[in-house]
């Protein structure tokens, strides 16, 4: 009994130590601070001469920004409280939003001098190349997350999160982690926002070698990927066989000079009557250091909103799986209206999964126009439910389609990478 006492006392210090230096090294503001009173000291900053210098860089080892952070929601009922649903099980959102946080922190600690003091710079968020959820996450069980610095650039910087259950007294530790993911931040001079040069990495042994092989391999799909945008180019020859069979499948059910109409089958549905929106004001207390919208906080609002678009699709509860890479392309400023756009655009009935689009739009009520941030892509599957058949029937649902199609395969290869790095 007092190996267990001790054991939380010493699991709360841990995860209060890990707040401390989430907090020196945080992409959050003090949120006990002013808003207005943090605008006028930014425009101040940015309109005075004094200025901070550069640092010199400094050659950094992976294990000098290991970043640690813990979620006891077996020993702290309080933060248990703001995690959990009305299932009984973790707010998956919630987490989105820790692991943003945690990659913002770890990008500053390797950024940071050796006596860890911060540089003149600011980080974002500029990607997530993958998240997977491997098992589900329980609110009787206490889990710590760590943040790694993989792979770096001039100005940005892989992070590699893995999330584990941190065993209890007498327990085995399960060398699995429950939670993997990879995120791009990009450094900005904090005066002028131009890119800004982070101290490079030391790699000290092959095990680091093969950990940031594999995040330059990531960096490579991406980029293939993205010039392969079926915005830039055509689908590919074996796509457009897939289009072809599916506007034959089209003719089937619709009333055109093609074929004559018939009822869409209940294990079908139109990938245009999936759709489901939220609207969102976008409040300061969601604001980040660079004073926008902390992008943690948008994926959360994305997944739960991919959540009950699948719920409704599924008509039951479905699993989330892993949300696909996706860029922040452009800020969300505070006041902002923000619409939440989603529609499943991909299913594979046969392995009980599907995938749901969510796209982030900034409505200018001044200028009356829209703009899109982002588009989100959240996997789930659903065992206990029939999942349908997506079936789009313009072109523009085509192309919606063979995007989804594409980043399931693509996912899945980057998810084969992120294993390689528990190795």
């Amino acid at each position: 009994m007092q190996k267990v006492e001790e054991d939380h006392k010493r699991l709360l210090e841990r995860y209060a130590e890990s707040q401390r230096i989430l907090d020196k090294y945080s992409v959050l503001p003090d949120k006990g601070s002013d808003y207005m009173t943090i605008l006028q000291r930014i425009t101040k900053e940015n309109t005075s001469g004094a200025r901070r210098p550069k640092q010199p860089l400094v050659l950094k080892r992976i294990s000098d920004s290991v970043t640690e952070a813990y979620l006891p929601f077996k020993d702290n009922l309080a933060l248990r409280e703001n995690y959990i649903n009305y299932y009984g099980d973790i707010r998956l959102g919630k987490v989105l939003e820790d692991l943003d946080r945690l990659a913002g922190a770890v990008a500053y600690k390797h950024a940071s001098d050796n006596n860890g003091d911060l540089a003149p710079i600011t980080f974002v968020t500029a990607a997530v190349d993958r998240i997977d959820l491997k098992a589900t996450l329980s609110p009787n069980c206490n889990y710590r997350l760590t943040g790694t610095v993989t792979y770096v650039g001039f100005s940005s910087m892989e992070i590699y999160i893995q999330l584990q259950a941190v065993p209890g007294a007498g327990e085995p530790t399960d060398p699995e982690p429950n939670l993997v993911a990879s995120f791009t931040m990009v450094g900005r001079d904090k005066y002028t926002g131009k890119a800004s040069q982070v101290n490079p990495l030391l790699l000290e042994d092959e095990s680091q070698r093969r950990l940031v092989k594999a995040a330059e391999q990531i960096k490579e799909h991406k980029k293939a990927a993205a010039e392969k945008n079926l915005l830039k180019r055509p689908p590919s020859t074996e796509e457009r066989l897939v289009i072809h069979q599916l506007w034959l499948e089209t003719n089937k059910y619709q009333d055109n000079i093609y074929g004559s109409h018939t009822s869409l089958p209940s294990d079908m549905v139109w990938l245009d009557k999936t759709g489901m929106d939220s609207v969102t004001v976008c409040f300061p207390s969601e604001r980040n250091v660079q004073n926008k919208i902390f992008g943690g906080y948008l994926m959360r609002l994305a997944h739960e909103l991919s959540f009950a678009n699948g719920s409704v699709f599924t008509q039951s509860r479905p699993s989330y799986v892993s949300l696909d890479d996706f860029s922040f392309k452009k800020p969300v400023n505070i006041g902002s209206i923000l619409r939440l756009t989603s529609q499943v655009v991909y299913s594979e009935p046969e392995n009980k999964t599907f995938q749901v689009a969510v796209s982030a739009d900034v409505i200018d009520n001044m200028k009356n126009t829209t703009e899109r941030t982002n588009t989100f892509y959240f996997n789930f599957c659903c065992p206990s439910s029939k999942v349908r058949r997506i079936i789009p029937r313009t072109y523009e649902d085509m192309m919606k389609y063979l995007e989804g199609r594409r980043r399931a395969q693509t996912g899945k290869i980057i998810s084969k990478l992120q294993s390689a790095m528990q190795k």
